[in-house]
């Protein structure tokens, strides 16, 4: 009996150990790789715009009617051309009247000047006529003043960019008449993507190619910047083209021109960095650091390895800082189920 429940639970075994699949050991991962490249030269180009480095919004110091706009947009003027003229008459009638005063004033000052070298008025009615005489003048040459201002006058050579009013309009003091343009004054504005922000830092050669001169690079320095995005698009950034060949007889550019401005950024800028595809940084969704795996060719395996990244290169590589070195060997497809120091088989193309 006890032979045959021996027997027995050796056949259970049997067909238990039969039915159960045979487990197939994995094999090393099939990955991709590439090499990190060196930044031996950096080029980024983006799109900018020609604007005005000298301009202004030309405005009456006070109200009135516009009797003349003598001018239209796109017109060049001189410095010290009559731009626009308000109504004098009002600030007339106040200029005639402060004249009046003040040739009063001015009789009297002279008249008590000869009393008080023979001593017929006191020294005090001196000192009055004196300070009535300085308050007259004063009134005077402010009235003037504001009857000259009723002739807007260009402040220097230019163009007239937009015209903000028509005539016989009226207008208030400080409202904008016409926008006054120095088309030999160029600059070119652009703006930086805030990740792009280091090559602005890397002292690049910055070039300009403006739109209709295609394959003419200027050279161009950095004029300004902000250090900030203020409505979140980007840094702004301003150049003025700095090139010995540049000259505006011979290039006909204007405010509103569309150009390309290039970036360029020496290996002295970034001796340390090198370059990999996008595709082969990944994140930690633990510590949010950046990662690659590293391939040893030795050992057949993948080290995973923290990383530091810069800007993009292109659109699909992308500049490390710190924690890999030129002709590493970096996974870019096949990471999604690696770990630290598994074995992986290296596709060839």
């Amino acid at each position: 009996m006890r032979g045959k429940l021996v027997f027995g639970l050796m056949c259970a075994a049997c067909i238990v150990s039969c039915k159960q699949p045979k487990v197939k050991e994995s094999g090393p991962r099939p990955v991709k790789v590439t090499k990190a490249l060196p930044l031996n030269v950096v080029e980024k180009s983006f799109s900018g715009v020609v604007s005005p480095d000298q301009f202004s919004d030309l405005a009456f110091k006070m109200s009135g009617p516009l009797i003349a706009l003598n001018v239209e947009e796109g017109q060049r003027v001189k410095k010290g051309q009559v731009v626009a003229v308000l109504d004098p008459l009002d600030f007339r009638l106040q200029y005639e009247a402060k004249k009046s005063s003040y040739m009063t004033a001015k009789s009297q000052m002279e008249r008590s000047e000869k009393l008080i070298k023979k001593q017929a008025i006191s020294h005090q009615d001196y000192e009055s006529t004196q300070a009535s005489y300085a308050n007259a003048k004063a009134a005077y040459e402010n009235a003037k003043n504001i009857l000259d201002e009723t002739k807007l006058l260009a402040p220097f050579d230019g163009f007239i960019q937009k015209k903000y009013v028509e005539n016989y309009q009226k207008v208030q003091a400080g409202q904008g008449i016409v926008c006054l343009i120095n088309p030999n004054k160029l600059l070119v504005k652009f703006t930086l993507p805030e990740n792009n922000m280091q090559y602005l830092l890397a002292s690049p050669q910055i070039a300009v190619e403006f739109e209709n001169y295609r394959g003419r690079f200027f050279k161009a320095k950095v004029k300004e910047y902000i250090e900030a995005s203020p409505d979140g698009s980007g840094v702004p950034v301003s150049l003025y083209v700095d090139d010995p060949d540049f000259n505006l007889n011979d290039y006909k550019v204007a405010t509103g021109f569309s150009c390309r401005v290039v970036l360029k950024i020496s290996r002295e800028g970034y001796a340390n960095y090198v370059q990999v595809p996008l595709t082969s940084v990944f994140m930690d969704p633990r510590t949010k650091e950046k990662r690659v795996f590293v391939y040893n060719d030795a050992a057949g395996k993948v080290e995973q390895r923290v990383v530091k990244e810069g800007g993009l290169v292109d659109k699909d590589m992308i500049i490390i800082t710190e924690g890999l070195n030129p002709d590493e060997k970096v996974v870019i497809a096949g990471t999604t189920r690696l770990i630290d120091g598994q074995p992986v088989n290296v596709l060839t193309e």
